[in-house]
């Protein structure tokens, strides 16, 4: 029988192990805060092990250009949740522009990545993007940068640390073989360099939905744009497990 390191195997899956650590100076992200309707909220927390601690999330998208080792575009749609004592937000939808990066994203730590296009460029207004796959949407965002926009609808809510779920099923079953909900909080190693502010637009496609109805917004806060140094540090970027719940 051929002499195996089972740690090779990671040059055939092409990403890092789980204590891969990155950064990412200068990184753009754009962010436009809402608020939505909460009993569709609670539901579309259903399928998971935590409760919706605020009607407010964000739609975003982050450049991840200036990455060490793979960049890549991130989109997301991040919810405000409670575990416990743990306050916080889960990646619910979320979308990736390089095939590594969302099996590593999965694989690794339980964010529910999966493949799209997503664009982000500067306008004379202020900035926009789009994310989609082909002919399908899922969500078109803006900033319009003003002056009299200030942060106080959204500034107070908490979206970290980041608690995702974990699942790995059984392979001839039909449950899983684990279970754990992790945290990370790499806003503890974010550096801010400039945030510019203003009036916020979204778009949801019909794949942002709660089973077939698609998510509702009452209310677009504002939005803002920011420049930030990022890192996912070994002692805040590395998750820890929170619960194993097999």
């Amino acid at each position: 029988m051929k002499k195996y390191d089972p740690l090779t195997f990671w040059k055939f899956l092409r990403f890092g192990p789980g204590n891969t650590t990155y950064a990412c100076p200068g990184l753009k992200t754009l962010s436009v805060y809402c608020r939505g309707n909460r009993e569709q909220m609670q539901r579309l927390l259903e399928p998971l092990p935590f409760e919706l601690a605020d009607d407010r999330f964000v739609v975003s998208i982050a450049d991840f250009s200036n990455n060490s080792g793979r960049t890549y575009y991130d989109a997301a749609i991040i919810l405000p949740i409670r575990y416990g004592e743990h306050v916080g937000g889960t990646y619910y939808f979320e979308y990736e522009d390089k095939h590594t990066t969302v099996a590593g994203g999965r694989e690794l730590w339980g964010y529910p990545k999966h493949f799209a296009r997503i664009e982000m460029e500067g306008t004379p207004e202020g900035f926009r993007g789009k994310t989609s796959l082909y002919d399908d949407l899922m969500f078109e965002i803006a900033v319009e940068f003003d002056s009299s926009v200030n942060r106080d609808a959204w500034a107070d809510l908490q979206l970290f640390p980041h608690y995702q779920v974990r699942a790995v099923p059984e392979v001839n079953g039909p449950g899983f073989q684990s279970f754990d909900i992790i945290s990370r909080n790499t806003i503890k190693d974010y550096k801010l360099i400039e945030r510019k502010v203003g009036r916020g637009r979204v778009s949801l496609g019909p794949v942002i939905a709660v089973g077939d109805e698609r998510l509702r917004i009452e209310e677009v806060l504002g939005a803002e744009h920011t420049v930030g140094d990022f890192a996912s540090t070994p002692e805040n970027g590395v998750p820890t497990v929170v619960a194993s719940l097999i």
